[in-house]
């Protein structure tokens, strides 16, 4: 791929990997030690004939070029023999290098999803150091991947309401600023989103007087921790019509839960959580983390 030509043309960067040219920039002032620190570390985990830098030189020459790479796969996720066109590498090294890389990249970026380590003695000490977890949204977000061969794991991980094998995260966003604040561990598709939220504790860490929003599918929320006040929608009365202040009620629990649509379709315009997962599915859950990270680094640039 010619990584000079688009240098020439910086505004085709957000089509290519995801972000600016200036957010690229940014981010590569934060991934140049990470690659440092990780090259240093895998030169000597083995017996070496030579020193570093010797032998042949390869085709990501440059820290920028590695960091493009990375990039350019979450963003178009090609299959190993396109990329082998594109970065003239064998199939052994693209995933030799996808590997180390991705690594890298979520090392380098990883502060953006932890809260202060600071020691908390209070609830007006905690809601200070991290005013977001006063109010934030929670949602959940389904991924599809390849059928798995072993039957009991296809009808583990099959979705009667997608109608296919699928994976799902859940992540909590502040109502003020739209960072996300955390993401939950892997689950199958099919696994309701009520069932996450228990399984996650979310709401039994919740700090007491927080506000937590979400959809109907956390319906009854509210029931795992009666200190936290968990909103939903009102759902209409069977046989029966919302009134109008109920209505407008709705209207406006959809004007504050929205925001939690904006980092899932920030992280959808990522092809490798848009598309099957080709991966094994324990490698499923590393991208979403690093994406979530990279959706809150563009938020501020630091």
């Amino acid at each position: 791929m010619n990584y000079n030509y688009l240098l020439k043309h910086s505004h085709l960067f957000p089509a290519v990997v995801g972000i600016s040219y200036q957010q690229f920039l940014c981010l590569f002032d934060k991934f140049m030690p990470a690659l440092r620190r990780a090259e240093k570390a895998k030169a000597w985990q083995f017996e070496r004939l030579r020193l570093p830098g010797g032998g042949r030189k390869s085709k990501l020459a440059s820290d920028k070029q590695k960091l493009f790479f990375i990039l350019f796969y979450y963003k178009n996720y090609p299959t190993y023999g396109l990329a082998q066109v594109l970065f003239e590498l064998d199939e052994t090294n693209l995933y030799r290098w996808k590997e180390f890389l991705a690594v890298v990249l979520q090392t380098c970026i990883s502060y953006q999803l932890q809260l202060p380590t600071v020691k908390i003695k209070t609830l007006a000490g905690m809601l200070e150091i991290c005013p977001a977890l006063r109010e934030c949204i929670i949602d959940a977000t389904e991924r599809p991947i390849q059928r798995p061969k072993d039957n009991q794991v296809q009808a583990h991980y099959y979705s009667g309401k997608k109608k296919d094998h699928t994976i799902k995260n859940q992540v909590i966003v502040s109502s003020r600023g739209n960072k996300i604040l955390a993401v939950s561990s892997l689950v199958e598709g099919k696994l309701h989103d009520k069932k996450l939220l228990e399984l996650d504790g979310t709401m039994i860490l919740a700090p007491p007087k927080a506000k937590i929003l979400g959809d109907l599918g956390y319906q009854g929320a509210g029931e795992i921790n009666p200190l936290v006040r968990f909103v939903t929608h009102l759902k209409k009365p069977h046989s029966s019509e919302l009134s109008t202040i109920d209505k407008t009620t709705n209207k406006v629990i959809s004007s504050i839960r929205v925001r939690v649509e904006h980092p899932l379709a920030y992280l959808k315009h990522f092809a490798i959580l848009r598309h099957q997962f080709r991966g094994a599915i324990s490698k499923a859950q590393a991208p979403f983390v690093t994406l979530a990270c990279m959706y809150n680094f563009t938020r501020n640039y630091h």
